[in-house]
């Protein structure tokens, strides 16, 4: 996806699928435009093993997000 596709996002809860195949539900906390990432709190994942500090913001390349959805 596109940084300006995913920019709808910004302090929403929305689950990510991921090009590798994971599948994170995340509140976006913020866009960082000059690397195109989104930085967020992983709220559930089905990758527990690469997330070892719930109390940290994780990143995501919006190149490595194939769709998000928002939660109801």
């Amino acid at each position: 996806m596109t940084i300006n596709e995913l920019r709808q996002f910004v302090d929403k809860t929305i689950t990510l699928h991921l090009t590798n195949g994971e599948i994170a539900k995340v509140k976006v906390l913020l866009i960082d435009e000059e690397y195109k990432d989104l930085i967020v709190d992983v709220l559930e994942t089905s990758s527990l093993e690469r997330y070892r500090d719930p109390s940290a913001a994780y990143t995501f390349a919006a190149s490595d997000i194939a769709s998000a959805d928002p939660e109801p």
